[in-house]
């Protein structure tokens, strides 16, 4: 992974680059973020960089023998631990155990979260970092180095350490020579304190519209597009590429079939929209909802400060024009969007999907339809 490759973060990015050219890196660190921000990417950057043979000022060169053996996680010196998931009758499981599937899932999306990989696994397990997994840890680093000057080991989600974690205080505190021990977290807060203690922290931003659009550019998409995909995701990069991957149009679609329910008072096409919606995933659920808050936010901009200024798509332009001539403004909007925050509250709660969905929809149909006879 090369810095240049990783969706903004660029002041951290430089920071890092100076303290590794002016040997003042610290041994532990901490790079804390939320989901999306981009820490694996810029973890698995940093020790390319650091291992590169043909470094410049401002990145590793990315084709050297040590460069693409990290790229593939597969550099002897350069180790991995990672949540993982016990098999039946068989021994406590260490992260080596699940290399194979973690480099396929590193390669398809470095901003993937811990609850994607575990279920790239395909087992409804709780995800954990063991006693075994941290002994391993120790005797890999005991050894000596194998084809760079530097050891390093990348821990992603050290948030799945429980008290067992405290085996690595010794390590933390007092490495072997040229070992440089990378923790990559995403909650703070449930990362043991021994260890918080022990690591230099460094924070990454929230990533703005404009950075994620520009990284979803590079990847072919169309500007438009992205900076839609960029609004809905909300600073985390991994959602927005998975918006990137679904159908065109989609969100636009789904939108249009409620509202059309809802204004025509329809009773089957509800439900039929309903059980459509209990059938897809929670992600899906949920991306819905906050698009939906989005367009309605985008209508109340519109009623105060016009379009002119707005990159939304020709489909979404209309969609929010249609609200406002239907009477859709500043009154309800403020009574829909805590309807549609709370329905996003009870999915993360595993609430009936069914029930939920219907409910809601009566709730802003509520607000909708005397919005429409009174105006």
């Amino acid at each position: 992974m090369l810095f240049s490759q990783i969706v903004g973060q660029q002041e951290l990015k430089e920071k890092i680059i100076y303290l590794i050219n002016e040997g003042r890196l610290p041994h532990a660190i901490n790079l804390l973020g939320h989901e999306g921000s981009g820490h694996l990417a810029l973890a698995m950057a940093i020790a390319q960089y650091i291992n590169c043979k043909q470094k410049t000022p401002t990145d590793s060169c990315g084709v050297c023998a040590s460069c693409i053996k990290i790229q593939k996680l597969q550099h002897p010196d350069v180790h991995f631990s990672f949540p993982t998931i016990s098999i039946a009758k068989k021994p406590p499981s260490t992260s080596k155990d699940f290399i194979v599937p973690f480099r396929e899932f590193i390669a398809q999306n470095p901003y993937g979260t811990d609850t994607e990989w575990l279920d790239f696994l395909g087992k409804e397990k709780q995800g954990n970092i063991t006693a075994l997994e941290c002994r391993d840890i120790i005797q890999k680093l005991l050894l000596r180095s194998f084809e760079s000057e530097y050891k390093i080991l990348i821990m992603w989600y050290p948030e799945y350490l429980g008290k067992e974690g405290n085996i690595l205080l010794k390590l933390i505190e007092e490495p072997t020579p040229n070992t440089i021990l990378i923790f990559v977290t995403t909650v703070v807060d449930h990362l043991l304190l021994t260890i918080q203690s022990r690591t230099q922290l460094f924070p990454l931003k929230r990533l703005s519209d404009a950075e994620i659009q520009e990284g979803l550019i590079r990847k072919g998409l169309d500007p438009s597009k992205a900076l839609m995909y960029a609004r809905i995701a909300e600073g985390n990069y991994n959602e927005a590429l998975k918006l990137s991957n679904d159908i065109e149009d989609e969100w636009l679609m789904i939108t249009r079939n409620w509202l059309n329910a809802l204004f025509s008072n329809n009773g089957l096409q509800l439900v039929q929209w309903v059980m459509e919606m209990a059938d897809g995933s929670k992600e899906h659920q949920k991306k819905f909802l906050t698009y939906f808050i989005q367009l309605l936010e985008h209508a109340f901009r519109i009623k105060h400060i016009g379009s002119s200024h707005l990159a939304l798509l020709e489909g979404e332009l209309k969609l929010v024009t249609t609200l406002l001539q239907k009477g859709v403004d500043e009154k309800e909007i403020p009574q829909l969007i805590p309807i549609l925050n709370d329905a996003i509250y009870h999915i993360e709660r595993n609430a009936n999907s069914k029930i939920l969905f219907h409910h809601i929809s009566l709730q802003v149909q509520q607000v909708l339809i005397p919005a429409l006879h009174e105006k």
